[in-house]
């Protein structure tokens, strides 16, 4: 069996809406950014610790343990992604609590379903089925600031058709079991919270369920392109026409005549709706052609006029948050509320009385990881502007 399915779960947000895209990710290069290692290293913290407490007496109960360790991917684990990872496993942990139900967490548990294709398989974040009390709870960890919905979440859905098949939920059971889908997402800051969550009986999914299927049979048998914001994670999205008429549609009226048109309230509301999904999607377009040009300017091709050069990460810990929190308040800085703010956050929080001592002092636990390469044109960069200064 090979590492990731044709018919991923994590991709089915997209292939449900757009089945072609299926077989043009497949063709697609696989090309890993900092972000994906980043949050595939912060999932490895989540699984770490949560399959800790299931185990007596264990060492690592939180993440704050992690720190420091380096993930399976070469990912050393900073204080933000284990601050993040944190509220995965306070969440998880709350439920398990509740219910008594820590043995019955299911973590990075790969599952199979058949109902929908073959071909389709993946491994779900954590699950805790109690079906004697009607409930199957289901929790995705998204690391990025983008905000998720659980509501309709076809990649959670399709998890769920995986935990069904696997615990033999037929069609008459189903409507006495309810489920609980949360996504967690830590760093997408929003004011009812970190967790969004739809609860939703089982039979309720059938639905669901139906169009999974006969997307994922579509794709395979006699593909569709169809553009929306779902082109948002295509790793085709550069090499789609389809996307790209979608995109130039949005840019294709310049110097038109001078024309005002009076808006009310409603229509404007609705524009704004039309202009938000475009933007998310010229945005993924807009990434994944950069992508592309810095794979090509890194080995060797010089026709774009581009070239790379090294951008500085964002200023960060490198000691665990309770570590930071005590040295700040020897300052008298409280870096601790509503969490623990930044270095960059904390320079603010400091009287001015003190700050240059302070951010002399801040040295010794901040560092600034390498923010990884950005293009350039070759005329814009440092080195070519002061070889025209000499000149």
């Amino acid at each position: 069996m090979s590492e990731h399915a044709i018919l991923a779960p994590s991709s089915a947000d997209q292939w449900v809406h757009c089945s072609g895209s299926v077989m043009a990710n497949a063709s697609a290069p696989s090309r890993e950014t900092e972000a994906s290692r980043k949050g595939t290293a912060t999932h490895w913290v989540v699984s770490e610790v949560l399959t800790a407490w299931k185990t007596p007496n264990a060492s690592v109960q939180t993440c704050d343990a992690m720190v420091g360790k380096t993930a399976p991917n070469g990912y050393v684990v900073t204080p933000s992604m284990a601050t993040g990872a944190q509220v995965m496993v306070d969440d998880v942990l709350q439920v398990c609590q509740t219910h008594g139900a820590l043995q019955s967490m299911l973590v990075e548990h790969r599952v199979h379903m058949p109902s929908v294709h073959p071909e389709n398989w993946g491994t779900l974040d954590c699950a805790i089925p109690l079906l004697d009390k009607g409930l199957i709870f289901i929790w995705d960890y998204k690391n990025g600031h983008r905000q998720h919905y659980a509501k309709d979440k076809y990649q959670l859905i399709n998890y769920v058709a995986g935990l069904v098949n696997e615990l033999k939920i037929d069609g008459d059971r189903d409507q006495q079991v309810t489920v609980v889908m949360r996504i967690v997402q830590p760093f997408c800051y929003k004011a009812d919270g970190p967790v969004d969550e739809w609860v939703v009986k089982l039979s309720d999914l059938r639905a669901h369920f139906n169009k999974l299927h006969a997307a994922a049979h579509e794709a395979l048998t006699a593909p569709t392109f169809t553009s929306g914001l779902h082109c948002r994670d295509c790793a085709a999205v550069h090499r789609c026409s389809t996307a790209k008429r979608y995109m130039y549609s949005l840019i294709d009226y310049v110097n038109e005549p001078y024309d005002i048109v009076s808006m009310n309230a409603l229509e404007l509301a609705t524009e704004r709706d039309v202009l938000t999904d475009g933007r998310a999607v010229l945005s993924a377009r807009l990434d994944a052609i950069e992508d592309d040009l810095k794979y090509r300017v890194s080995q060797g091709d010089t026709t774009s006029g581009l070239v790379l050069q090294a951008a500085q990460g964002r200023l960060d810990w490198c000691v665990p948050v309770a570590q930071v929190t005590m040295f700040a308040k020897q300052f008298g800085v409280d870096v601790s509320k509503p969490a623990v703010l930044t270095p960059t956050q904390a320079k603010a929080a400091a009287p001015k009385e003190i700050r240059a001592g302070f951010e002399q002092a801040l040295k010794s636990i901040t560092h600034r990881p390498s923010g990884g390469l950005k293009l350039t044109n070759a005329d814009d960069t440092i080195g070519a502007r002061a070889f025209k200064k000499r000149k």
